[in-house]
Parts: C-alpha cells; sequence; structure tokens
C-alpha cells in the first residue's frame, strides 16, 4: 500500500479526466493495497498515468511495441508494486481497459502487449531477488565465519536475513539432507514449520529434474562451479508442480571444505501459467479452442520443412454455409455453441489421419490440413465426409438445427510449396465454390486462379486508375431501325488499362463493384456524361440528343439516387428531358416478380420519382419474364434494352420457339408505347431481323463504336453508313 490517502474528492476527480488518468486512477486504486510503497497515492497515480501512455501508444502501430510494454513491466517493479497480487491485478485491469483506451479492436494485440508486460516485470523481479539473494548470501557467509567470533551476535543477525527473506531458502549438507529451511521456503511448497529439516533435498526435486538438478549440485561440490542460478521445478507437498528460479551456492567451513549447500528459491508459478495461458490465447480461437491462423500456418511451415518433398498434402478451407441465419435468429450466444460443435465434428472426421490439424481461421471459416497418403480419402469423399457429418442435427436450446459447409481444396507436393501461396489458393477456391452455392466443394484449379487473379490485380487498381486518369467516358449512338439515324447517345465507360488494354463498360462495371467503388464511378460517370450532354445543348440546342446512363443495382437502389440526380441536373443546367437513366431489371424485380431483395422498394420509388422530374427510366438487361414484365406494367418506363444473351439467341436464329416468344413479347412492349432497344446489333445480318421482331431502335457496331464525343458529332446530321 502507498503512503495515506488523498481525500476522496481525488478520486471524483480523476473520474471526471480523460481516459489516461481514469485508466492511471483505477490502475492505482486495484494494485496500492497490495503492497507498501514509499510514495504518496499521487506520485503513485501520475507514474501509472506515463505507464499506460506508454501502453496505449505501443499499440496502434504496424507492430506492437512490445519493448515498450518490457520497459513498462520493469517499472512497476522499479516502483515497488511487487507484492503478490501486484501483477495479477495489473494484467485483470489492462486487458479489459486497454482495447477502449487505445480505440484498437483487436484482442490478439493487447494479449501480445500483455505478455511483452509480464515478461519484462518478472525479468525486473528476478533481477531484483537475485541481487537480494546476493545479500542474503554474503550475509549468511559472514555469518558463518564471523560465527567463531562472535557466534550470538551471527546467530541473530543470520536468524532475522533467514526467517524474514521473501525467498525460500535451504540450508542442507553436501549428502543432500535438509538442515534448516526457512518459512517461505515453507510456503512455497506447501510444507508447515519444522516438516522440511530432515528430509532429503533430492526429494523436493520434480522427477523429470532429478537427474539434471543432482548433477549441477555435484559440480558444485567438486569445484567445478563457484554457483549456479537456473529454471527448474520442484514438487509440491500437494503433488502439485511449482515452477521456481534457484540460486545455490557453496558455505565454505574454516579450512575452505563444503560445509553446507545454500539453495534460494524464488516461486514464479504464478507468472508461468498467467504466461502460459497469454501464450495459448495468442495461438487459439478462445470461442472453439482450436489452434487459430497463426498456429495454423506455423504447423503448415513445420510439415513442409519434415515432409518429404515428394510427398503430398491436403487443405481445405471451409465455410459455413447459412451461419448468420443461426447467429442472427437464435442469437450469437448459439452461433457459438455452434462453432464449438462444429470445431468438434471436423477434429473426429481427421482423428485418424497423419499429421491433420483442424484450425479457425475467423468467424465462420475452418481449415484442415492432412498429410496426404494412402489412408487419406481422396478429395471429394473427405469433403463429403465433412459435410455428412455436419448434416447430422444437433440440438441448440432445444432446437434441431444441422449446417452444411462450402469447402475448397488445394492438394500439393511438399517440394517447392509455401504456407501462403497454399491458403491463398485454398481461399480462392473457396470464393468461386461460394458462388455455386451451398454445400458444394471444388478442387483448386490454375487455369481459373490465374483468371481470377487478373480479375482481384485489376480491381486492386481501379481506385488509382480513377486517380491518375486511366478511366473515360465513351460515348455511342443509339438509332433507329428504320432510318438509322441517331436518336439518343449512350455514355459507355472505358479503362484504358497500361497493359491489359481498353476494357469494356461491363468488366468495369463488375470490378467496381468488386471494390466497393460503384458508388463513386457511377457518379462520376453520370456527372461527365450530363456535363457532355450539356454541352451538346448549348451547341446544337433541340437538336442535341437526350443522353443515356446505364446505372449499377446498387445505384439503382440508392435512396440518395434522385438527390445526385437532382445536383448533377441543377450543376450542369441540363434539362430533365435531356437525360435517361437504365436500370437493371433485376435491381427492380425478382424473376417471381416480388421487389428485388432489400433494395428493390427504393429502385422502384427513385423510378417513379425520376419519372415526375421528367427524366426517362428504361431497363438495360430487358429478358421477358414475370419480373420484367410487372416492371413494365406497374413502373413509368420508356424504353427496354433486349439483353444480349437473348438478342444473340434471337439474331442467331428465328425461326426458333424463343425467337418466336420475343417477338410476341416485343410486340406487346411497343403496342403499350415502350421503345424497344436491340443489343448488340454487329453486322447486317443482325440488323435485317430485328426489324420484323419488333426493335424500333439499336445499338451495336454496326452503327458505331464507343468513342470520344468529337466522333459521335457528326453523326447528328447523317444516316449510318451501311
Amino acid at each position: 500500500m502507498t503512503g495515506p490517502d488523498p481525500p476522496p474528492a481525488a478520486d471524483d476527480a480523476s473520474s471526471d479526466a480523460g481516459p489516461l488518468d481514469a485508466l492511471a486512477a483505477e490502475w492505482a486504486r486495484a494494485i496500492r493495497t497490495t503492497v507498501y510503497v514509499a510514495m504518496s497515492p499521487a506520485d503513485a497515480q501520475g507514474q501509472l498515468r506515463e505507464l499506460a501512455h506508454r501502453l496505449v501508444a505501443a499499440l496502434p502501430g504496424a507492430e506492437v511495441d512490445t519493448d515498450a510494454a518490457s520497459d513498462a513491466g520493469a517499472r512497476l517493479v522499479a516502483m515497488g508494486f511487487t507484492g503478490p497480487p501486484s501483477l495479477s491485478r495489473t494484467v485483470e485491469l489492462l486487458a479489459a481497459r486497454l482495447p477502449g483506451a487505445a480505440e484498437v479492436p483487436l484482442a490478439g494485440r493487447v494479449i501480445e502487449l500483455l505478455g511483452a508486460l509480464v515478461a519484462g516485470y518478472t525479468a525486473a523481479l528476478r533481477e531484483q531477488i537475485f541481487e537480494q539473494q546476493e545479500d542474503v548470501k554474503r550475509a549468511l557467509v559472514k555469518s558463518w565465519r564471523d560465527s567463531q567470533r562472535d557466534l550470538q551476535a551471527s546467530e541473530t543477525r543470520f536468524g532475522e536475513v533467514f526467517n524474514s527473506s521473501a525467498v525460500g531458502i535451504a540450508i542442507s549438507e553436501p549428502g543432500g539432507r535438509i538442515v534448516r529451511a526457512n518459512p517461505s521456503l515453507e510456503a512455497i511448497l506447501g510444507y508447515a514449520s519444522e516438516e522440511l529439516p530432515g528430509c532429503e533435498l533430492s526429494e523436493l526435486f520434480a522427477a523429470e529434474d532429478q537427474a539434471s538438478l543432482q548433477l549441477r549440485y555435484q559440480r558444485l561440490l567438486d569445484g567445478l562451479d563457484l554457483r549456479f542460478r537456473t529454471q527448474f521445478r520442484l514438487r509440491r507437498k500437494d503433488g502439485e508442480t511449482a515452477h521456481v528460479y534457484l540460486a545455490v551456492s557453496v558455505l565454505y567451513d574454516t579450512e575452505h571444505r563444503p560445509q553446507y549447500l545454500a539453495t534460494m528459491v524464488e516461486d514464479f508459478t504464478d507468472q508461468y501459467l498467467l504466461t502460459t495461458r497469454l501464450n495459448y490465447q495468442a495461438l487459439h480461437d478462445l470461442e472453439t479452442g482450436l489452434p487459430n491462423r497463426q498456429y495454423f500456418v506455423s504447423h503448415i511451415e513445420k510439415m513442409l520443412e519434415v515432409l518429404d518433398p515428394s510427398a503430398v498434402i491436403t487443405l481445405l478451407h471451409l465455410d459455413l454455409d447459412g451461419f448468420s441465419v443461426i447467429n442472427d435468429g437464435l442469437g450469437h450466444r448459439c452461433g457459438d455453441q455452434l462453432l464449438e460443435v462444429v470445431a468438434r465434428r471436423l477434429e473426429s472426421v481427421v482423428a485418424d489421419q497423419m499429421n491433420a490439424m483442424v484450425a479457425s481461421l475467423g468467424g465462420d471459416e475452418f481449415g484442415i490440413v492432412i498429410e496426404s497418403g494412402d489412408s487419406v480419402p481422396a478429395a471429394g469423399r473427405l469433403a463429403e465426409a465433412v459435410n455428412t457429418e455436419l448434416a447430422e442435427p444437433f440440438y441448440l436450446e432445444g432446437i434441431g438445427v444441422a449446417v452444411t459447409a462450402s469447402i475448397g481444396v488445394v492438394q500439393r507436393r511438399v517440394g517447392g510449396t509455401e504456407p501462403a501461396e497454399l491458403l491463398r489458393a485454398a481461399g480462392a477456391t473457396l470464393r468461386r465454390v461460394r458462388q455455386q452455392g451451398s454445400r458444394q466443394w471444388a478442387l483448386f484449379d490454375a487455369d481459373t486462379d490465374t483468371y481470377e487473379r487478373v480479375q482481384l490485380r485489376l480491381a486492386a487498381a481501379m481506385p488509382g486508375a480513377m486517380e491518375n486518369g486511366e478511366l473515360r467516358v465513351d460515348y455511342r449512338p443509339v438509332v433507329t431501325m428504320q432510318s438509322r439515324r441517331m436518336v439518343a447517345v449512350e455514355a459507355v465507360l472505358t479503362w484504358q488499362h497500361p497493359e491489359f488494354g481498353a476494357l469494356s463498360a461491363q468488366r468495369c462495371m463488375q470490378l467496381a463493384e468488386q471494390t466497393g467503388l460503384v458508388h463513386a464511378v457511377g457518379r462520376w460517370l453520370l456527372r461527365e456524361a450530363t456535363e457532355q450532354a450539356a454541352e451538346w445543348r448549348r451547341q446544337w440546342g433541340d437538336r442535341a440528343p437526350p443522353m443515356i446512363v446505364s446505372l449499377a443495382a446498387a445505384q439503382a437502389q440508392d435512396p440518395d439516387l434522385v438527390a445526385i440526380v437532382r445536383e448533377v441536373l441543377h450543376q450542369t443546367e441540363l434539362t430533365p428531358t435531356g437525360l435517361q437513366l437504365w436500370v437493371p431489371t433485376a435491381a427492380l424485380r425478382a424473376v417471381t416478380g416480388m421487389p428485388a431483395g432489400h433494395g428493390g422498394a427504393a429502385a422502384e420509388d427513385n423510378l417513379r420519382v425520376l419519372a415526375e422530374l421528367n427524366v426517362r427510366t428504361g431497363l438495360c438487361d430487358f429478358g421477358g419474364g414475370i419480373g420484367g414484365l410487372r416492371c413494365l406494367a406497374e413502373l413509368p418506363i420508356s424504353a427496354v434494352r433486349v439483353a444480349e444473351p437473348v438478342s444473340q439467341q434471337v439474331a442467331d436464329d428465328p425461326s426458333r420457339i424463343l425467337s418466336q416468344s420475343v417477338h410476341a413479347m416485343i410486340h406487346i412492349i411497343r403496342a403499350a408505347g415502350v421503345d424497344v432497344v436491340a443489343f448488340p446489333v454487329d453486322s447486317e445480318e443482325q440488323a435485317a431481323c430485328w426489324p420484323h421482331v419488333g426493335a424500333n431502335l439499336a445499338v451495336g457496331s454496326l452503327f458505331g463504336e464507343p468513342s470520344p464525343p468529337q466522333r459521335v458529332e457528326p453523326l447528328l446530321d447523317a444516316p449510318a453508313d451501311r
């Protein structure tokens, strides 16, 4: 405990201070009663605030500053907070408070920091105790040497040091029989007073350490070592193990013959258990008890090091299907119980396999690695075994549930395989499997992976492409099928990639959706196209064609879409009739005709308000079906562009049933006053069939490729070339 406590108002004031002051005040209250420290509460709190500041600053960087945490642990020892509960209370408090004070959500970083603090504290405390041990040893030596001159005074001094030392001390004969043991040693080993004298010192050694310890003691008696300090395990009276540091030296008689052995014992069992627990938490998932990703990677590295290069290992990356349904529907506690059950069942699937490990890779994802051999099932049978085991119902709060998993499988020879690449390949395969539905699995495919890596590389580079001007807006004409005169212009997004060349609008928007840039890219496209339409309107007046902009589904469902369109029209001074917005049918209605997902209703509201503003709207991938027809019947749609796969079928064989059904549907649409745009029309043969089908407008390379605005302007006054 520290000096006299300040008035209660001091604690009240600390609660009104900043997070560090509050943390320091709570820290001081937690440990000031654990040991007497010769400083005022205010001084103690001030120094603890400085330590708290260093610990908070050590968390947010790329790597945790473990040196700062280790220094903080040593500083606690220097301040005198070395009582038995001082460290445990410090760790409990900081584990609960540091994430909030540092605004860092990752528990793993706090565990790493606290581990370093415990290590620094333990090292400093050990050094302090070693210094005490040296003092004790010197006092012992002096006492024994002075015994001939002043036996009574020497015994008094020795007894005081011996009995009051916080370090356990045993005085033993060279043969090993304990002559005297102090109260601290009795407390460490759980013996009552007078039980230790007469015992053999070796009986206190843990069985696995006996041989090596006896050898170290014998080297002292033989004069080969002056002393030794080491970490060993002792056996307590109750059979438990005490983890201790030993410092042993020889006490010589007046003729310099070994007379006694002085064994100093420092108990660090609490620190050892705490460090062990922190290390376990750093390498295991706390919910399932499985190894975490870090431990999993380390295990794979060891497998690759020790196995023959020709051996094969199999890695499975699993993701539970519909986990959010259970987690959200039954609660997070049931979700956690489910993960624990899944962990045990996955372990049972591979229990008989060589070098198998099941790990938690975060959330509802798991990893399994197996050394492939004759007893290992083929990838398909292994995946099926996993799903069969998981599909067996189990009960959570009285409700029977079962799950399935999507699984990506990679099999590689050990030679030349890197752990990071193995995990990446499994993750990429799992992403592809998820797109196929539930309870699916797939083996890694190198060709598919190469294509997907290019896609991911492009997606990652898209933000930079916006910044450095690689994205641009081109324009292509929309013409009448009868006269082939341009009646509108469609804005088309193009990415002029320095390595892959020009990327199509469809591919650009797919990449934008992957990277989360769809709103930013879509707004930029809308603004650029509207500014160009306004410029043409200023140059040509009423002869300027309306501008068509095709929106992504996310844009169509954006609650801010109407406000964005209003703002763009206002800033560019373009009249609403000069702009047409086309949206995907799937953004509005599902194939059943019901509103699409969570955003379908919002998208419909957007189209109705836009129509009230005199902004015409259309469907840009119309394929018929109940969803599309209900859109035409219930929404203010002025044009539809036939979906490309449907257009291709009609152009390839107009006599097929599909073509005939499209023909009938288009005539119904045209009778309702809705324009029908054929897309793509790239040849005269395609152009010849569409008027018979009923389309009155067309877009395609036959009438003009996407081009800069200056190449579109001449089409205002002349029909396209035949």
